[in-house]
Parts: C-alpha cells; sequence; structure tokens
C-alpha cells in the first residue's frame, strides 16, 4: 500500500468538493450507498477504489480499509450518520485518525468524545479537511513508524511563524529540514520559519502531535507541547486546599496521568491524601517515594518517565520558605528545579478558578512567551488577560531599555491581533516588584518567565527581579521554563 491511503465516506458536495480538490498523491476508497455518487466520482478519478453500501453497518466498513488507511473522513451531512459511523469505528475498529463533519454543539461533543476531529459544517468544511490533510502529515517508512517524524506546513498565524530557529526553543523535538519554493533549506539559528513553509519534525511522538498543532495554529493543546504526564510533589503538609487547586488544574487540562512525589512524610499520609484525590476527581496517580531532597527527587523521577514531564506541580511554600523569602538557597533550587524540568511549574497559593489571569511584562522577562502562554491558557479555562508593562523615568533610562519597552508594547499589540484575542494592558511607572505586588490581589494567576538560565557560581548573589516577584505573590504563579539552546 502506498502512503496517504484515504478512506472518504459520504460524496455528497462535501466529499465530492474534497476529492476535486485532493492531490493525484493519495491513494482513495470511497463508500456511498447511493450508486450515482459513485459513478460521479469514477468519473473524476478512474483509480479511486470504491465501496457501495451503508457504512452506518460494519459489515460495510469490515470491507472497506478503514485500519490500514491513515485517516477515514465521514462528510455526509446527517450528523446521526456520521456520529452513528464514528461510534462504529471506534468501538470495532482502530483508525489511525477520524475527521467528521459536525452540525450542533451536542454532536460535535460526541463526536470529539471519541477521538474525532470535527469540521463544523457551518464552515468550509472541504477545504478545512483539506487543510489538516495536507497541513500535518505523517512522514511514512522512516523511523520506527511511530509517528515520530512529521511533516507540517506552517499556518500564516502559528505563534513560530516569522521567528528564528534559534529562538523557537524546541523542548522534546527538533527542526529537519524546510522545503520552500521547491528548495530543500538546512535550517540554521538565523534560518525564519516562514509561512507555508513545509517543515519536517522529529521528537518524542506524544509531544509532536501538539508541536504540528501549534505549527498549524491550534493553540488549545497546553501543556502536551512539553509533555504527557504531571508531577506533583508533597511535602507532607499539603492541605485540602492544595488538593482542591490541584484537581481543578488536572481537570482543567488535558493531562490524565499523575505521579505524585511522595517525602517518608507524606506517604505517612498516604490513605489521607487518597480520600483527598478521591474527593477532587484526581484519578490516574502513581504516588513514588523518595528520601532525596526536592532537586534529586524530581531528577529520579523525570529520569524514570523518560522526561516525559508536561507540568510540575509543588506548594509554594516547599521553595519559597516564609520566614526567609530573600534567602539566595531558595532562588538557586527554584531556578534549578525549573531547569531540571524543562516544562512549567505551578507553585500553588489556592487561588483558583483562574478567571483573572496576570501578565508581568517587564524589560526583564521573555514577554512573547508570557504572552503566548497566557493566551492558550485562557482559551482553555476562558479566562482574561492583563498584562503589565512599566514605563521608563524619562530621566534615568537609557536608550536601550527606552527601545526595550516600546518592543514590549509592539509585541503585546502583534500578538493580541495575530490570536485574534484580547489582552488588557495596564501601563504604570515605578518599581517592577512592587507595582505587581500591588495589583496582584485583583488576579487569581501570574505567569512568568523564568528568564535565560544564569551562569556562574556567584550568579546567585545578585539581585533578580524575577524571584523577588515571585517570593512576593500570593496567588498561585506558573513559571514558564526558559529556552533551550538549539541548533
Amino acid at each position: 500500500m502506498k502512503g496517504n491511503k484515504l478512506v472518504i465516506i459520504g460524496l455528497g458536495s462535501i466529499g465530492l468538493i474534497l476529492l476535486r480538490s485532493l492531490p493525484k498523491e493519495y491513494d482513495v476508497v470511497c463508500v456511498d450507498k447511493d450508486e450515482e455518487a459513485l459513478v460521479k466520482v469514477k468519473e473524476l478519478r478512474e483509480d479511486i477504489e470504491i465501496v457501495h453500501g451503508d457504512a452506518t453497518s460494519r459489515l460495510v466498513l469490515e470491507e472497506t480499509p478503514v485500519d490500514e488507511a491513515d485517516c477515514v473522513i465521514i462528510t455526509t451531512r446527517d450528523e446521526k450518520v456520521n456520529i452513528e459511523v464514528s461510534r462504529l469505528l471506534h468501538e470495532h475498529f482502530e483508525p489511525k485518525r477520524v475527521i467528521a463533519i459536525g452540525m450542533s454543539e451536542s454532536g460535535i461533543r460526541e463526536l470529539e468524545s471519541m477521538g474525532v476531529e470535527v469540521e463544523n459544517i457551518f464552515e468550509d468544511s472541504a477545504i478545512g479537511i483539506l487543510n489538516r490533510l495536507q497541513k500535518t502529515r505523517t512522514t511514512h517508512e522512516i523511523g520506527l513508524g511511530k509517528n515520530e517524524i512529521m511533516e507540517v506546513e506552517v499556518h500564516p498565524n502559528s505563534r513560530l511563524a516569522n521567528k528564528p530557529i534559534g529562538i523557537i526553543a524546541p523542548i522534546k523535538w527538533r527542526l529537519g529540514l524546510i522545503y520552500r519554493d521547491g528548495n530543500i533549506i538546512v535550517p540554521r539559528k538565523d534560518t525564519i520559519l516562514k509561512p507555508r513553509d513545509r517543515v519536517v519534525i522529529l521528537g518524542d511522538p506524544n509531544v509532536l502531535k501538539t508541536v504540528a498543532e501549534i505549527l498549524t495554529f491550534s493553540f488549545e493543546r497546553f501543556p502536551l507541547e512539553y509533555g504527557s504526564v504531571i508531577l506533583t510533589y508533597l511535602k507532607g503538609s499539603e492541605d485540602e486546599s492544595f488538593f482542591e487547586e490541584l484537581g481543578y488544574i488536572i481537570s482543567s487540562f488535558p493531562i490524565e496521568k499523575n505521579i505524585f512525589i511522595c517525602t517518608k512524610k507524606s506517604m505517612e499520609r498516604r490513605e489521607e491524601i487518597e480520600d483527598l484525590c478521591e474527593r477532587h476527581h484526581i484519578k490516574q496517580r502513581t504516588f513514588k517515594e523518595s528520601v532525596l531532597p526536592l532537586v534529586g527527587a524530581v531528577e529520579e523521577t523525570v529520569n524514570e518517565i523518560n522526561s516525559e514531564q508536561g507540568l510540575l506541580i509543588l506548594s509554594k511554600d516547599v521553595v519559597v520558605e516564609p520566614r526567609f523569602p530573600l534567602l539566595f538557597q531558595g532562588r538557586k533550587s527554584l531556578y534549578t528545579l525549573v531547569d531540571l524540568v524543562s516544562c512549567p511549574v505551578f507553585l500553588l497559593s489556592g487561588t483558583h478558578p483562574y478567571h483573572k489571569i496576570l501578565l508581568p511584562c517587564f524589560i526583564e522577562t521573555d514577554v512573547e512567551r508570557i504572552i503566548e502562554t497566557g493566551i492558550e491558557i485562557s482559551y482553555i479555562i476562558n479566562s482574561s488577560l492583563t498584562a503589565i508593562t512599566l514605563e521608563p523615568s524619562r530621566y534615568i533610562t537609557t536608550e536601550e531599555e527606552q527601545k526595550r519597552y516600546t518592543e514590549i508594547k509592539k509585541q503585546i499589540t502583534s500578538l493580541t491581533s495575530m490570536y485574534k484575542t484580547s489582552v488588557q494592558i495596564l501601563t504604570k511607572r515605578g518599581n517592577p516588584i512592587k507595582v505587581t505586588h500591588m495589583l496582584q490581589n485583583e488576579y487569581n494567576l501570574a505567569i512568568i518567565n523564568r528568564g535565560t538560565s544564569r551562569k556562574g557560581v556567584l550568579s546567585f548573589l545578585f539581585p533578580d527581579v524575577i524571584w523577588r516577584i515571585i517570593t512576593g505573590m500570593k496567588i498561585t504563579t506558573l513559571i514558564i521554563p526558559p529556552m533551550e539552546e538549539t541548533l
């Protein structure tokens, strides 16, 4: 069987438009109970294989290569038919991928519950399906065949478009080749990723699917671009409010596997913790005891799960000791931890649900990563976003600082326009630490970037704006990891 095998079920207007638009490279099988429709198909392309029958019959589907195909596409205008065919595929077959037309909110939800990719009937469905097929394609006959290599077309509105490869900061994946205007480009740090580029990406199959969606302008999958496991560190003093917030996070984001890294003290509370987990709907969980200190225990677990972590969650007082908030040892532990896991780190303070998110956008921060993460999360949990910027003093500001402030404002405006969303911008004057702490009580979550990895033995002895902001936050804080060095 050659690559790019498709099964198209339903040959009405959508199915026929799709067939006319498909490149010849696709090997297509069409299914319909209308003989006239099948005749039209043969007139379009003689090489297309046809199956005459009702696809809501399991016997008809058994005559169709639905398990062998790269994608099964259901294009009828009868939502009940689309749901029934999807149900049969879900319960009795193992298709690699299913795309179907949805028509109502309840129907779309039912289709999505079966893992179906849904195109809304009221949108340009045939073109939408074609875009899905052409913009994300598994590369066949290379590697292990586990979707660890994919070819993706970059959408103009992707958050990775028009950026140098060197600042994309891939985690658990790499960019191989770029195909542009009939040419092959070997990517370098200064190569700009352009809209409509076709790129080959390689890496962890669980992560690649999400990266492909980001490249094609789907960004509601946080935090799956980092990994598929939530790590939660339990010191042993966590109360019910901690588990309530943990349950809120787990139910909000698309990760189900949970590993609890436990101290001896927390393992002594195992029965109580199990009860709290049940009460707050934390289901798929594994408990792992470690006698190592925080960083060592997390590192040990990360190695055991082959770096599949997508989130690390812990109580804020684990790393920020309230009695000694300015000691550099806590800062070193936290930054080492963030560098180690290479995924977002939640420091919980019990301020969920996250209806209002604060985005401190200062000279010391990576504004683009903060804004984009905020947008991703807001799309998932329907929250409002507010970015804080600081207007530099006209008397003591350097030309470079003034330029950076102007760039920050442009970045925020550009990103909100690109993602067609709303971010309120508050422009303040003064100390960034005091301004953030003064405003925080109006919000439920703060998102901040760890920044560039620090170098040198004495680096932790110097003042750090980010650390000072974190230690004074009374609301839950999400820390985004630094960019990886790439290429």
